[in-house]
């Protein structure tokens, strides 16, 4: 399983910080950082990675006995 990370970053000057997500795939990426963002402030620029576009794959399997 990859490793689901959030990374902030926030330059010395006080500009504009940067959320940056790895692992993560479609919604999950804006769910698991809308309240950190709510709490950040105004968004000013917002961009969707490829990620944010593919679909979890689901395996299901049945087995008889």
């Amino acid at each position: 399983m990859a490793k689901k990370e959030i990374v902030v970053r926030i330059p010395p000057d006080g500009g504009k910080v940067e959320i940056d997500q790895e692992g993560m795939i479609g919604k999950e990426c804006s769910d698991n950082i809308k309240e950190l963002v709510n709490k950040l402030g105004k968004v000013t620029d917002s961009k969707k990675k490829s990620e944010y576009y593919k679909r979890k794959k689901e395996v299901h399997i049945d087995v008889q006995q």
